[in-house]
């Protein structure tokens, strides 16, 4: 279930955004060489179903590295696999460098070369990930995290949340999107969506708020309530912002700023009308720069748990689905 220094064009880098945790991760970890699918018992070897619990409104999976077995965060914010350097900070190769985000820098503490990862019945193996510290975390939710499951475990891969099943379902794509087998009919059923950017590991989705109005969103399934930028426009944030109170949003930087928080209204996206959003108002200038994109906002658990949804990276579509299951 967000100061920063320049940084280098080639660098990955991962967003991982909470009510009162609100960083971006650096993230330079390299997509696995390969990837294998054991059988799936449920489906098709390509569809792989993952039941999933929520720490807070985190989408928290079980997944083991190598012999480290534990709870991980599920963060399509995050570019690659990140790892919780008090479990392997002693295999750390790399020097550490400086990332950053909305509440301070992150410390990426060195990489680490792995031999497997697996994620239900995704096995991917010869990938490495980055560590950092995670420890403050770990003692504000009240879980023990490994890490965090980002976008290069997944990228070959439709990605549909289903909060109200607890179930992430990944469906294999080929080279152009298309899924490799059809969801089952008996269970989901397509309503529609809309196109996506994509910008890096960031997909980008465009909110209307009345006819020829609109922003654009990252997508974010790290980000606990949503964010909006402070330079939404003051008639914009007049007619469909609401002010509730203040907050302290803390990051992984360990520093903290006070933020307004509100709630996001009159949104939409083709023909469907979106609830009211829990939503965060703060400066994105630093996150823009990051990622390079020109975000208005950021979409986490506010706007995927609304219905079940998939984000197609291949595809560059944003498909929003009926659960008929009985």
């Amino acid at each position: 279930m967000l100061s920063m220094k320049t940084m280098q064009h080639s660098l990955h880098r991962g967003l991982l955004v909470f009510l009162f945790f609100s960083a971006c991760f650096s993230a330079r970890a390299t997509p696995p060489r390969e990837l294998v699918l054991t059988e799936a018992e449920w489906i098709t070897p390509n569809i792989i179903r993952i039941p999933f619990t929520l720490t807070g409104t985190l989408i928290t999976v079980r997944a083991r590295v190598d012999s480290v077995e534990g709870n991980f965060f599920f963060d399509t914010g995050a570019a690659g696999l990140l790892l919780n350097a008090r479990h392997f900070g002693a295999r750390g190769a790399l020097a550490a460098s400086d990332g950053g985000g909305v509440t301070g820098a992150v410390r990426v503490m060195g990489a680490v070369a792995l031999d497997t990862f697996r994620l239900d019945n995704l096995l991917a193996t010869e990938l490495q990930a980055e560590l950092i510290d995670l420890s403050h975390i770990e003692r504000a939710k009240k879980t023990d995290l490994v890490g965090l499951v980002g976008y290069s475990v997944f990228r070959d891969y439709e990605v549909l949340f289903d909060y109200a099943a607890s179930i992430l379902l990944l469906v294999r794509t080929d080279d152009s999107g298309t899924p490799l087998d059809e969801l089952p009919g008996w269970e989901y059923r397509p309503l529609g969506g809309a196109a996506l950017k994509v910008s890096g590991h960031i997909a980008l989705v465009w909110l209307e708020f009345g006819p020829k109005k609109g922003k654009w969103f990252g997508l974010d399934s790290g980000a606990e309530q949503n964010l909006l930028s402070v330079n939404a426009g003051k008639k914009f944030l007049k007619e469909h912002f609401e002010i509730l109170r203040r907050v302290k949003l803390r990051g992984a930087g360990r520093t903290g700023i006070e933020v307004l928080s509100g709630s996001l209204q009159h949104a939409q996206i083709d023909t469907f009308a979106l609830k009211p959003m829990a939503t965060i108002l703060t400066n994105l200038r630093e996150i823009n720069a990051a990622y390079e994109t020109r975000m208005d906002g950021v979409l986490g658990y506010e706007f995927l748990s609304q219905r079940p949804v998939g984000i197609n990276y291949k595809k560059r579509r944003i498909t929003f689905y009926s659960s008929i299951r009985t």
